[in-house]
């Protein structure tokens, strides 16, 4: 839920995105019918997954399944929030319970395998517009993805990567 919200106060607003069977977003057929930010944005699919499954190998459980198991929802993201605004984001995201039964303690601990990751490989800790008290985190590499790592006390965690933002022209804008 806090996740949710954060996305809304960041401006972000899915657009649509055409998925497959199996749950991942095909880009092919949206490139040549949509504009170019939404095209260029569709073209990071491939890195988000790579940004997701690197998150997901981070969950130390014995009964972990496959992330292929658990396909999450790809779909375009608007940047702004004016609706009008051609400037566009690939977004996935997934979630994996760690328990049968509620455990925070565990929940808390795949959560922080995940962000420890992240803080190794120089993603930067971004502010969080949530109280102190949110296990919500939000992270920035380099080249402009962002991840939302968001534990949701009732025993999953759930992962969201979204790619840079790209305009009417295709270029990045942020």
């Amino acid at each position: 839920m806090l996740a949710l919200a954060a996305v809304t106060l960041a401006g972000c607003q899915n657009l649509g995105g055409a998925t497959t069977p199996e749950g991942s977003t095909t880009t092919e057929e949206a490139s040549v019918s949509g504009s170019a930010d939404e095209a260029a944005a569709r073209e990071q699919q491939p890195r988000v997954r790579e940004i997701l499954q690197d998150l997901w190998d981070q969950f130390d459980l014995e009964d972990k399944p496959p992330l292929e198991d658990k396909p999450g929802e790809g779909t375009i993201r608007a940047c702004t929030l004016d609706a009008k605004s051609d400037i566009s984001a690939w977004a996935e995201g997934t979630q994996l319970r760690v328990s049968e039964e509620a455990d925070p303690e565990l929940e808390a601990e795949q959560a922080q395998l995940v962000r420890d990751w992240l803080d190794a490989n120089g993603w930067e800790r971004l502010d969080n517009p949530a109280p102190d008290s949110s296990p919500v985190t939000y992270h920035r590499n380099d080249q402009g993805f962002t991840v939302t790592v968001a534990p949701q006390l009732d025993a999953r965690v759930n992962l969201d990567v979204e790619s840079p933002c790209f305009d009417g022209q295709g270029q990045r804008v942020r």
